[in-house]
């Protein structure tokens, strides 16, 4: 009989942003983990939006800071609407309206930014590097089953993802209530390959 493997993640929250003031030597250390963008609607629901692991959480949320919301490169795909994503970025998303070279990218990232949470967790260094791996692509699925994301290729590095090939079990716990509905506080991927919420 195969044990399942359980991850436990007690998730930390600072606004996206809350770095924008440092300059880009500033890389505050947050461990090797997982972490989610979650944004504040405009109806003050709080819903995930991306997921991503790192070798060091804390350059990868200085990363997204600088390259995606307050320089964004032409070549990103980004909402062509600031109100639409901000009022329900599940219908953004499953509808694919993001457009490259947008002549208003930094005002609609602007918007974006100043609602999205920066939500991590660390995972342990003794962890192997495929188990952060496994994390992700659970919490990536879990995430768009949750909040009804069906598009794939938006909500985190897609290129790469591959389904486990153990059993895993993922818990979640928030250290700020109002990200509770984010995700399911269990997610199970079973030796069925099904990926259920506990």
């Amino acid at each position: 009989m195969i044990v399942p493997t359980v991850v436990r993640l007690d998730w930390k929250s600072v606004p996206m942003g809350a770095i924008e003031c440092f300059s880009n030597w500033y890389d505050p250390y947050l461990g090797r983990g997982v972490y989610m963008l979650v944004l504040a609607t405009t109806d003050e629901r709080y819903v995930g939006y991306y997921v991503g692991k790192s070798d060091n959480i804390g350059r990868r949320w200085r990363e997204h800071l600088h390259q995606w919301f307050l320089a964004p490169h032409e070549g990103y795909a980004i909402a062509r609407c600031a109100d639409d994503f901000l009022n329900d970025p599940v219908d953004v998303i499953n509808d694919g309206t993001f457009e490259q070279g947008l002549s208003n990218r930094k005002d609609i990232q602007r918007r974006i930014l100043d609602r999205t949470w920066f939500v991590f967790a660390e995972l342990w260094n003794t962890e192997p590097s495929s188990r952060l791996e496994d994390v992700e692509y659970l919490l990536q699925e879990g995430l768009k089953k949750h909040a009804g994301i069906e598009a794939e290729g938006w909500i985190g590095d897609a290129a790469n993802r591959q389904r486990p090939t153990t059993e895993l079990t993922v818990s979640n716990r928030f250290g700020s209530p109002f990200l509770d509905a984010t995700l399911p506080s269990v997610i199970c991927l079973g030796s069925d390959g099904c990926i259920r919420e506990a």
